[in-house]
């Protein structure tokens, strides 16, 4: 497997375990079923999807970046780094995953199944679960860090995405004189994979930028619990990783020979 392919092994991993933490209490909620019986199981839960989250937005950082020094590799200093990336990949990964799951244990201190009381300023409501936070400094607080961590990692790479998409049209620049026989021994998997990690972080950067209005908002400016805001956040984060495999498939010349062959 190249480091493309580990990446994005390890990217649909991490969108499966947000579709389930995310997708399964919160489908079976809508049907009337109660997912979590105890404080402790809604603190795991809520832990689990915050953390699936972190890891589907850095390791979506990690391969536009690394995709974006892949195609700098003719540049020494750049080569050398392709090289590092390579051999360390599942090293930066792992890391990544530590990190997602370090940074997101302060959601594992305040959620309940239920709470006495009509007014709950500082809560985020999901229904079948509820995160009181004790006070408003805290819930800014909290709030604030991660929207700076989610951030960094989309302007991270919605940088190497540019960079990308520079280099693409350049490429298409210099294949308008050539024909059409050359035009398919130039396409090569690194031109089909710069394409995707494109169309994938285009799509998440839209996605976040009004899931973090919504957020900012909530921790900003809302002067109550609202489910259905809560609600709409969490369609639009449900939204990438359900579209992750269509995209996935869409580019990856691998995978469509497959599905051909099945």
């Amino acid at each position: 497997m190249t480091a493309v392919e580990i990446i994005l092994c390890f990217l649909a991993i991490s969108n499966l375990m947000f579709l389930l933490n995310l997708g399964l209490p919160h489908s079976l909620f809508a049907f009337g079923v109660k997912y979590f019986y105890t404080d402790l199981g809604c603190k795991f839960g809520q832990i689990f999807m915050r953390s699936s989250r972190v890891m589907v937005i850095s390791q979506t950082c990690l391969l536009s970046c690394f995709q974006g020094v892949t195609l700098a590799s003719t540049n020494p200093m750049w080569a050398g780094l392709k090289i590092k990336m390579q051999k360390y990949i599942l090293l930066i990964i792992m890391f990544l995953w530590c990190l997602s799951i370090t940074s997101s244990i302060s959601s594992a201190l305040y959620p309940v199944v239920s709470i006495n009381g009509t007014e709950l300023k500082y809560t985020f409501n999901a229904g079948y679960c509820l995160s009181v936070y004790p006070s408003k400094y805290l819930f800014e607080l909290i709030g604030f860090i991660s929207f700076a961590r989610d951030g960094t990692f989309v302007v991270l790479m919605a940088t190497a995405s540019i960079y990308i998409l520079v280099v693409l049209l350049k490429h298409r620049n210099q294949m308008k004189g050539k024909r059409s026989s050359d035009h398919s021994q130039d396409t090569t998997a690194e031109l089909q994979a710069a394409k995707m990690v494109v169309t994938l972080v285009t799509i998440y950067v839209l996605l976040f930028g009004i899931e973090n209005t919504i957020y900012f908002y909530q921790i900003s400016l809302a002067k109550e619990a609202n489910s259905a805001l809560n609600d709409t956040r969490y369609y639009l984060s449900f939204y990438f990783s359900t579209a992750f495999p269509f995209i996935l498939i869409a580019f990856n010349q691998k995978i469509k020979y497959k599905i051909r062959c099945t």
